[in-house]
């Protein structure tokens, strides 16, 4: 659950050079207990998250309680959607669904982690299931209380529904109780992608498609140091090249063109190798992964055309791993003697 909380603490106006300053020392915080401790870093996820969860139950249960219906008139002001479903709606409807998609990213992360999951044929569908319908269920909650309390015009040209919706029931100062939660949401949210991405270059590495020193795993604290510092040099540069909506816009054009290839992967696979015996089962193959498939394609084709020139330069970064991939493969060896994070 990242939107609201990362959105309600980069939409306060200030300086950019404060903005900056508060991602540079976040993102160095967050590498930094990584760096020393799996458990710790795992401990730590679950306190950020339980109180992000903790913090949208204490809206929902306040909102329902404490919050006053808007009125009949009110409502009077609710656009008409009546209009014919057009390309340009479509578009539209897309580039909305931008920022969602960078809330709901969270369902692939676990897969990071499979290696040191215990019992991962039955942990992580159980994981991404749970995890999944309570994050449904809780923004279904959270707008459902939106829109009672607060006018469709309201909801639609606010840039912190969240705090206006407390302000509505529980004053400035429960608002800025709010704001509080949403920022420690946000530094949960910028938690738990190091702890995940940290994994996918170290497990190139390890497997000699990536630079050799990303797999080096540290003899005390047996974290991926190195691929932890290569995500945490790489994270404060971008934070450095632009803005909140910008840089989570790249990030979902360039994430959402490997869940197509994903996808086209899992219809490859059972074409070549049909009888393979497979651990997980896509339900509702094979359209449950094509329409998903259009989805991403859609998704992304959009993103391109409203944002051509920054999606350019995040394709052409993509494009330029592949002579990087062929010129390190090599036939699988054995892995790496170093033993794997804990």
């Amino acid at each position: 659950m990242k939107v609201v909380s990362v959105t309600a603490l980069f939409s306060a106006q200030g300086p950019r050079l404060s903005t900056l300053w508060l991602s540079e020392s976040h993102d160095l915080l967050v590498t930094a207990i990584n760096y020393l401790s799996v458990q710790l870093s795992g401990a730590i996820q679950v306190l950020l998250t339980s109180l992000k969860v903790g913090a949208i139950v204490l809206i929902v249960v306040g909102g329902i309680l404490l919050g006053t219906k808007h009125s009949q008139a009110a409502r009077l002001d609710i656009p008409s959607v009546s209009a014919p479903l057009a390309m340009g709606t479509i578009g539209v409807l897309l580039t909305a669904l931008v920022p969602a998609m960078w809330a709901y990213n969270g369902f692939n992360d676990l897969g990071d982690l499979g290696e040191e999951i215990l019992h991962p044929q039955k942990n992580i569908p159980r994981a991404i299931i749970l995890g999944l319908l309570t994050v449904g269920v809780l923004y279904l909650l959270a707008n459902v209380v939106y829109f009672r309390i607060l006018p469709f015009a309201a909801v639609a040209t606010s840039q912190h529904v969240a705090s206006d919706a407390v302000q509505s029931f529980a004053g400035s100062r429960g608002a800025a109780w709010l704001t509080v939660a949403m920022a420690i949401s946000a530094l949960g949210a910028l938690h738990v992608v190091v702890l995940t991405g940290a994994r996918i270059p170290y497990a190139m590495a390890r497997d000699g498609v990536f630079f050799r020193f990303a797999e080096r795993v540290h003899p005390i604290f047996h974290t991926p140091s190195g691929a932890l510092l290569f995500l945490g040099l790489i994270a404060a540069l971008l934070a450095l090249s632009g803005t909140f909506e910008e840089l989570y816009s790249l990030f979902v054009f360039a994430v959402w063109i490997f869940f197509a290839l994903t996808a086209i992967a899992l219809f490859r696979l059972r074409s070549k190798e049909p009888n393979l015996s497979r651990t997980y089962r896509a339900w509702g193959y094979p359209w449950t992964p094509l329409i998903f498939l259009i989805a991403a394609i859609a998704l992304t084709v959009n993103l391109w055309m409203v944002r051509p020139v920054r999606s350019s330069l995040g394709l052409v970064v993509i494009l330029a791993g592949i002579p990087f991939f062929y010129r390190w493969r090599k036939p699988l060896a054995p892995p790496s003697q170093a033993s794997a994070p804990e």
